[in-house]
């Protein structure tokens, strides 16, 4: 047998998650369906992320085993020839049968967007989320310039507090069963004019691992500092208390991208 890692780019909004589900559409299943028509034998592709419903990402490391020895050029081309064009294999290399991507990660970097102004933007839907003018701070009027929408130096210092090992247990989902809640984010950055664009804001997150919806709800909780109706020093009380009625809202999935996994070392 031969081991086949790949990094895999795919967009979320028609697949339910990344992780197989019984009559419903995921990447995995596409995925292993596309490999097992170019080797003609069924396989199990098995990922660093179980990413949600919707969520997009750039840079998704997954391995496979397989019995067929091809050049890593033909793995690209082969499996990108029987896939959607939501789905795309960026590159691929050999590795040890068996191996687990999960296991072999240092360190995942998300980005969320959002999208700040009166009018939403046909062309970034299901690609940021919206914040139209009842998610705007309160400035004395209708926010017209995307300058208005938010405290961004608040949510920079906000950001900083999340910073560090903590408990997160805040920051997950009220059904999430882990009982170990204490994470590393090693970078928070909240980025104005993303991408060139004065009405996109992006929230880059890099950390060692991450819990269902952590990322979604540590961006909604930004959200509620640049709306002024938090502080900096409240997202700190949030850590520290742990409640997670305490933290932001959940924001949508269509905003968040895996951008990047980061190997612990060569294998």
């Amino acid at each position: 047998m031969y081991g086949v890692r790949v990094v895999v780019s795919y967009d979320g909004t028609g697949f339910c998650g990344w992780q197989r589900q019984p009559g419903l559409r995921t990447v995995q299943e596409e995925l292993e369906a596309a490999v097992a028509k170019l080797t003609g034998e069924p396989t199990h592709v098995r990922a660093t992320s179980r990413t949600d419903s919707g969520v997009h990402a750039f840079g998704q490391l997954a391995a496979f085993d397989t019995p067929r020895d091809i050049p890593d050029f033909g793995w690209v081309r082969g499996i990108n020839g029987k896939l959607t064009d939501e789905i795309a294999v960026l590159s691929a290399e050999p590795c040890a049968p068996g191996y687990d991507p999960r296991y072999d990660a240092e360190a995942k970097t998300y980005r969320y967007l959002l999208h700040l102004g009166p009018i939403r933007d046909p062309l970034l839907r299901d690609r940021a989320w919206h914040l139209g003018p009842r998610r705007a701070r309160p400035c004395g009027g209708w926010p017209t310039h995307p300058s208005q929408w938010l405290d961004v130096p608040s949510m920079q210092a906000a950001a900083a507090e999340m910073v560090g090992t903590h408990d997160f247990k805040a920051f997950k989902r009220a059904i999430d069963p882990r009982e170990k809640t204490v994470r590393t984010l090693t970078r928070v950055d909240v980025i104005e004019h993303w991408g060139g664009r004065e009405d996109l804001l992006a929230v880059e997150i890099r950390g060692n691992s991450f819990m269902h919806n952590m990322i979604r709800i540590l961006v909604g909780t930004l959200l509620d500092v640049g709306r002024e109706r938090m502080t900096p020093e409240d997202v700190r009380d949030v850590i520290v208390g742990g409640e997670r009625k305490d933290a932001g809202e959940t924001a949508p999935a269509c905003g968040l991208y895996l951008v990047e996994v980061e190997r612990r070392a060569k294998s």
